[in-house]
């Protein structure tokens, strides 16, 4: 029986696609300490906590084009109804810095930590949409796609303003920022689960 093995330059260029594929920074050695910290820090902060997915990295192309070198980790549950699947269910999104700190994202400081600077309506499109995937805390965007195209941005006087309609004017989720470019609000408002 003949085995075909890889050349030395197909391995290697399978090897850099792999590593494409895991994303910027994480397909450095750092990433592995880095979800072993958050697992640990789950473990000490939310004993017996339950999700669906997770702990993992947080692999989004957009929040990725969004926060250039900002390496996220996430747990999610599912909405399913009441009861809650689990006992301690848990979703967050998490940033590991460089000293080894777990940082959860809570504040607009959170979302706004290595965001880019919106100084055109097409950089308003797409860090809004990073915003929504990470406060949405579902890297596979699931329930609703946060297309950047998908989002209508207003220019004003205070800033800049972004809505994405999830299927109707009754629910509209917006992300603001003010003339610096600087993240000011964000109002999620999507319709209930069925």
């Amino acid at each position: 029986m003949r085995r075909n093995h890889p050349t030395p330059l197909l391995a290697a260029a399978l090897i850099a696609g792999a590593m494409l594929c895991a994303g910027p920074g994480l397909a450095g050695a750092v990433a592995p300490a880095e979800l072993a910290r958050f697992k640990a820090w789950l473990d000490s902060t939310r004993a017996g906590y339950g999700c669906d997915e997770g702990p993992a990295a947080f692999r989004n192309r957009t929040v990725e084009a969004a926060y250039p070198g900002r390496r996220l980790y996430y747990v999610l549950t599912h909405a399913r109804g009441i009861p809650p699947p689990f006992a301690n269910a848990l979703t967050l999104v998490a940033q590991v810095d460089t000293d080894g700190r777990v940082e959860p994202i809570r504040s607009l400081d959170g979302y706004q930590a290595g965001l880019i600077r919106v100084r055109s309506a097409k950089d308003a499109r797409l860090a809004a949409a990073a915003v929504m995937i990470l406060a949405s805390c579902d890297p596979g965007e699931r329930r609703w796609k946060y297309e950047p195209a998908r989002f209508k941005v207003r220019k004003g006087h205070e800033g800049w303003v972004c809505t994405y309609l999830h299927g109707s004017v009754h629910y509209a989720s917006e992300v603001s920022f003010d003339r610096a470019g600087i993240l000011t609000g964000i109002t999620a408002n999507a319709p209930p689960v069925p």
